[in-house]
């Protein structure tokens, strides 16, 4: 089902590839990788036992495009989200050799990019709530933004709840595995709804 979802907000996206800007196409950009890392990490699963590695090279590829996505939509010409990217890939290579391999959940790195997105996201809304000129209900951006908060502050929290759980070997783990898929349903349809229900909206960059 949660395939399913992302395969079908990826041809929701691409009903109406070309209204779209530069950073509503960073956003599809992400949905094919996300589903690109799931599909692998599924066959990983099945014929090694073992998927935590695609999260290991995932995560940081993803926090770079989303990274990009803020530059595109909000920090126009001051890539601040390419350098929180590459910062993060730098931190996600030096998380896996030193305290997380890759046979384990890259917790700690999952923690700092919920940060890091999460942060990105606040200070956007504050860039387009203090813009006249736009409508935030027909802006796009506005929209995405508020996924991404959903997204990242759930999973910030669940991650969080997860890692105290399996240090203490309590048996609520696979539940919370449930409400990850949850969210992760929830966001996806919603990203699919917003690239269905606006695609003659406003597409201009915040100030």
């Amino acid at each position: 089902m949660y395939m399913t979802v992302i395969l079908l907000s990826i041809c929701a996206s691409l009903a109406n590839f070309r209204v779209w800007d530069k950073a509503s196409k960073i956003i599809i950009l992400l949905l094919g990788l996300t589903f690109l890392a799931e599909a692998t990490a599924y066959v990983a699963a099945e014929k090694l036992r073992t998927n935590m590695f695609v999260y290991h090279i995932f995560a940081p590829i993803q926090l770079l495009v989303i990274g990009k996505y803020f530059d595109a939509a909000v920090f126009t010409n001051k890539k601040i989200g390419q350098w929180i990217g590459l910062f993060g890939i730098a931190a996600a290579i030096s998380n896996s050799l030193f305290l997380q391999p890759i046979e384990m959940l890259n917790s700690n790195f999952l923690l700092f990019e919920g940060l890091a997105v999460m942060g990105m996201s606040l200070y956007s809304f504050q860039r387009i709530l203090s813009d006249a000129r736009l409508d935030i209900y027909k802006y796009v951006h506005f929209w995405f933004i508020l996924i991404l908060v959903f997204f990242w502050s759930m999973t910030y929290t669940i991650w969080a709840l997860y890692a105290i759980l399996e240090l203490k070997k309590i048996f609520l783990i696979p539940f919370i595995s449930l409400i990850i898929l949850a969210v992760n349903i929830i966001t996806y349809f919603g990203i699919g709804v917003v690239f269905l229900m606006f695609p003659k909206h406003e597409l201009r960059s915040v100030r």
